[in-house]
């Protein structure tokens, strides 16, 4: 039997175990994937709320060959449901939240070396909660080598489209027009124009004032 290579994990969000589950699974740590960017990933990490779920979905995959998984990590309390459709991945799979390994680092508690060691031990052996871990992990391994993504020499192409577009009218400035225009900052155009108060409205003048002309200039203005 030929050798697989190691899976590569990628997080969609900071803080979400994505150096933990790729520890866990003995797997390459490929760092976040940025807005904007694209790279190579087996399994997607991803926080499981409804923002970050609705935004791995338009993720765009290679249009050939096996997707990669989307692993919803989940957050303290009752787990979040899923989503119904797994929008062209290979699967959409929980991550229990494992509050024992939440804690801030220099806590005395090696979270990478034991996340190594959890598949080593049989399920009854384990607290439940780290069980659970456990039987997240196994599923995951499942699909990675059932769908025979491992088989392949890289990872699925994956690219994540920028957090916000710009519409239509408010494109940057092309660099030629912006050096073309005005060099005066706005600001100082504004400081150094008269102000104009409004003084409420003015009464109109009556048919007297309109036959005698406009009034004479006062002394000093001139010209």
């Amino acid at each position: 039997m030929s050798a697989v290579r190691r899976p590569v994990i990628v997080g969609l969000s900071r803080r979400t175990g994505t150096s933990t589950l790729a520890a866990a699974l003995h797997a390459t740590d490929g760092g976040l994937l940025r807005p904007g960017t694209a790279g190579e990933a087996d399994v997607l990490v991803c926080p499981a709320d409804g923002p970050s779920m609705r935004h791995a979905a338009r993720l765009a995959c290679a249009p050939a060959g096996p997707r990669p998984i989307l692993v919803l990590a989940q957050a303290p309390g009752p787990p979040a449901a899923p989503p119904r459709a797994a929008h062209g991945f290979a699967a959409v799979l929980p991550l229990p939240h494992l509050a024992r390994w939440a804690g801030p680092p220099g806590t005395g508690v090696d979270t990478r070396a034991t996340a190594g060691s959890v598949l080593a031990f049989p399920p009854e052996a384990l607290p439940p909660d780290v069980a659970s871990y456990a039987a997240a992990l196994r599923r995951v391994v499942e699909v990675l080598t059932g769908s025979g993504m491992l088989d392949r020499l890289a990872p699925p192409l994956v690219s994540r489209p920028a957090a916000t577009v710009l519409r239509h009218g408010l494109q940057p400035l092309p660099r030629s027009v912006a050096t073309a225009m005005p060099t005066t900052p706005l600001i100082t155009t504004l400081t150094t124009t008269p102000a104009v108060t409004w003084a409420g409205a003015r009464p109109e003048p009556d048919d007297d004032t309109l036959e005698a002309g406009p009034p004479p200039l006062a002394a000093g203005r001139a010209g």
